[in-house]
């Protein structure tokens, strides 16, 4: 029987809107709203969404940095604690680091912080997979944006966790860093490993996923195998701009009948 290793089950979270906002009437606002998913060992899982569409949202709340209003999440088969975030690396979509540093420097400050050390064959295993090892004495802050996106996913693989849960690992990326993240991803699986990672870009969840789920305006509107998102292989982009749509025209309220 296959492992569930992530398991959202009608998870909601709700915020209070800014002041000035035009529905400030309204008070609150759902960032997610019985948000149901499920991960299983091996696969990779595109999250896809557009911008806003709860993506970062149900991420924190996997990973316990925020607490949902309602709902449960799982982490390999049990609740979340704090030992299960020692089997999982995560890499957010902008990962921040102290521009002076090298990225030898980098590794081994993730490293403290995760209580690990960082011997010299894993940092030269690790970077070389991400491109980076011929850089690794280079400060930080002359990278390039796809060189910080891959350094941050060096970092989440020092500790050779079980899951990867990344945030729009290829965004922003040209098309030759956005190919060596998608390698990456590739790699992980092969080695056994699981990864959930969001995004906006259906092509890459067409190309590398085993199962996708699609979140638009808080809600999950489809979860399945790629093969049932685009049967025959037909435009993923084009599937997904429909179910959105779909959504949208069922929802709206005319004008008319709001008056």
């Amino acid at each position: 029987m296959t492992q569930t290793v992530l398991e959202l089950k009608n998870v909601s979270k709700v915020y209070a809107l800014t002041p000035g906002s035009s529905k400030e009437a309204q008070g609150r606002r759902a960032a997610i709203d019985n948000v149901s998913l499920t991960l299983c060992a091996g696969q990779i899982y595109g999250f896809a969404g557009l911008n806003g569409a709860g993506k970062t949202t149900s991420i924190k709340a996997a990973l316990g940095l925020i607490r949902p209003d309602s709902g449960s999440i799982e982490l390999f088969g049990a609740p979340i604690d704090h030992a299960a975030f020692n089997n999982i690396g995560f890499c957010p979509e902008k990962p921040v680091f102290y521009e002076t540093l090298t990225a030898s420097e980098i590794v081994d400050f993730s490293g403290r912080l995760l209580n690990i050390s960082a011997d010299e064959a894993r940092k030269k295993e690790i970077l070389n997979k991400v491109g980076l090892y011929d850089d690794r004495h280079k400060r930080v802050g002359a990278f390039s944006k796809g060189m910080q996106q891959r350094l941050g996913i060096a970092c989440a693989m020092l500790h050779d966790p079980a899951l990867y849960i990344l945030d729009e690992p290829a965004s922003g990326l040209d098309p030759l860093g956005r190919r060596l993240v998608k390698d990456i991803l590739k790699e992980l699986k092969q080695a056994g490993k699981t990864v959930f990672f969001s995004t906006h870009i259906i092509s890459d969840i067409s190309e590398i996923c085993d199962k996708i789920a699609i979140i638009h305006k808080g809600h999950i509107l489809f979860e399945g195998g790629v093969d049932e998102f685009c049967p025959e292989h037909k435009n993923g982009e084009e599937r997904f701009v429909k179910i959105v749509q779909d959504y949208d025209n069922k929802t709206s309220v005319p004008a008319a009948e709001s008056a």
